[in-house]
This record gives C-alpha cells, sequence and structure tokens, in this order.
C-alpha cells in the first residue's frame, strides 16, 4: 500500500519536501528516502518527476 500524500502547492520542490515527510513518518528507511529524492532530484521534467511520486504515493492535489 502506498502512503497517501496530498499537496497544496505545484511547486515541485515543496511536493519533494512534503513527499519526504509523509515517507518519514511511515517509516521509510533512510537509505530509501534518500534514493527517492535523488531520483526526482535528477528527473528530466517536471511531469517525470510527478510520475516518480506517483509511483510511490498516492496523491491527492489540492492546489488547484
Amino acid at each position: 500500500m502506498r502512503p497517501k500524500v496530498t499537496f497544496d502547492s505545484d511547486n515541485i520542490w515543496r511536493r519533494l519536501e512534503t513527499c519526504e515527510a509523509v515517507a518519514k513518518a511511515y517509516g521509510w528507511h533512510s537509505h530509501d528516502i534518500m534514493n527517492f529524492v535523488r531520483e526526482v532530484r535528477e528527473a528530466f521534467s517536471y511531469e517525470e518527476a510527478m510520475a516518480i511520486i506517483k509511483r510511490d504515493f498516492d496523491t491527492v492535489d489540492r492546489s488547484r
């Protein structure tokens, strides 16, 4: 089951920070968090970064 995360901003870096906090709260191992963060930061585009986030999290977008 993927952790649920809610976003209040379209900013990808704020979304990444939110994902980090949720991952820590769900007890992810620090190594897994570091790998996730690295993968999102190295994404080629916003869409690719969001695809990575959606792969690991159940997302809810409240920024609109």
